[in-house]
Formats: C-alpha cells, structure tokens, sequence
C-alpha cells in the first residue's frame, strides 16, 4: 500500500559560509511512493529545486547553492486508503505516531486495542533493552491475547522513530492479508520473547548450582 506526503514542510539552508539562506517550503504538491523513505526522498529533491531557484534569485551572483543541508520540519506520510473516519484513534484501521528517543510507545497496564509495527528506527522493551525491534517488527499482541492491557513498557530507541498502531479487528475486515501478515509477524515477536525468557532462566539456574 502506497504513502503519500500531508502538511509537509522542509527548511533548506545554505553550507556556503556566511550565507545566510535558511528559508522553508511547504510542499503542497501530491508526493506519492510504495515507502515512507520514497516519499521523503521526493519532497527534499522538491524542497532542494524550489531553493535552488529562490536562492539564486538573491545570492547568485555571490556563489550557487550546493549540498545545502535540508531538514524536514513538518508533515506526515499516510497510508494511502487507509480508514480515515473522524473517530478516535483508537477506532482507526491505522494510525502512526513519530517518538523521540527514550519515549514510551507502550506503557504496561494500559488498555490494548491495536497490533504495532516500526515504521522507521527502532524500540526496544525496558524489561530486556539488548532486545530491538526494527522497521517491519512487530510488537504488542500479547495484550490482545490475555486481558487487553500492555504487558510491557516499550520504549523508542531512536529519534524520529515512527511506529504505526493497527486496529486488528477493523483491519481484518478491510485488509485480511495485512491483518494475517502481522499477526504472524506480532506472534513471532512472543516466541522470541519467549525464548529469551528461556534463556534468562537457564543462566539463572546455571549461576544458582555454582553457587550451591
């Protein structure tokens, strides 16, 4: 399922020294790609020509814009056709949110309604932080399984991590193979967690006959 940009704004500024270009854009054409990172891509080679142009326009005499360095201020890439009923997110088929790092994406305890993939960057659980989850993992079934509360803290590892929240039951209804596909991919996540806990446990008993 394709992406495409919303309410995206870039700043664009000049690495020639003592410039003082540093001018954002807001991108209001329809930038669509297959990922996030296509659509990306293509708003900054957008946001890079439109500052070419006005840069020129005021220090072109002087020198030419190069290399400048572009950040994303703004914006959001969406799942094209997603469910986009005014409703809580909770009652969507999808939704993503962006964390800082160190943000908790799940707090354990908290009500569960939705299956979680990594979008961009990278989580990790504050009960085994060696253990990550990249982009395309996916965490958070296990509460839907026992008594609909988070199990765990999840935490963002990375800034800029973008993790999408799926709703399993609207899902299943409007996409049953994207549904099926994370639920393997969710369930998988539990036999991991399963096995470390395995191995947690061994060493415990290992360190324990030492002792004795």
């Amino acid at each position: 399922m394709p992406y495409k940009l919303k309410n995206g704004v870039y700043a664009v500024k000049c690495r020639h020294p003592h410039c003082t270009f540093n001018v954002r854009f807001e991108i209001d054409q329809t930038i669509m790609g297959i990922t996030e990172q296509d659509v990306d891509t293509e708003a900054r080679r957008l946001a890079r020509d439109m500052a070419v142009t006005k840069h020129d326009a005021i220090h072109g005499t002087n020198h030419s814009l190069k290399n400048p360095e572009i950040r994303k201020v703004s914006g959001a890439c969406q799942l094209v056709g997603a469910y986009q009923e005014p409703v809580g997110e909770e009652g969507r088929q999808v939704f993503e949110r962006e964390y800082k790092k160190g943000e908790v994406i799940l707090r354990k305890g908290d009500s569960a309604s939705t299956i979680c993939q990594v979008i961009r960057g990278s989580a990790y659980p504050l009960r085994n932080t060696a253990h990550r989850y990249n982009a395309g993992d996916c965490f958070g079934i296990a509460a839907l399984l026992q008594r609909k509360s988070r199990t765990a803290d999840i935490v963002a590892a990375k800034d800029n991590t973008r993790v999408a929240f799926f709703n399993v039951l609207e899902l299943s209804r409007k996409s049953p193979k994207k549904a099926r596909f994370l639920y393997d991919r969710a369930m998988a996540d539990v036999f991991t967690v399963i096995e470390d806990l395995e191995k947690t446990i061994d060493r415990l008993e290992n360190r324990v006959k030492k002792v004795s």
